[in-house]
């Protein structure tokens, strides 16, 4: 019987052993994305290229007239991306 129960310890002492210990880790609260400003939210976004042969001009990123959004003048090429109510 003694046999029996050495070996249920053994048993018992190696299975605490292998068990990984409880690491009780800190609750962190959810992280709300913060919303976003109500002049972008009703807002509707505009792709335009222009492709002018004849005229170039130097590379550069200028800001569009009469709204928000940029626009980049690369050669003949223009590409405006406008945010327009």
């Amino acid at each position: 019987m003694t046999s029996k129960n050495l070996q249920a310890d053994l048993h018992a002492d190696l299975l605490a052993d292998l068990a990984p210990p409880v690491v009780e880790r800190p609750t962190t609260p959810a992280v709300e994305p913060a919303p976003l400003p109500p002049e972008l939210t009703d807002a509707t976004p505009a792709l335009s290229l222009h492709w002018t042969p004849l005229r170039w001009s130097r590379p550069r990123v200028v800001k569009v007239r009469g709204g928000l959004g940029k626009a980049m003048n690369l050669g003949p090429l223009k590409v405006e991306l406008s945010v327009k109510e």
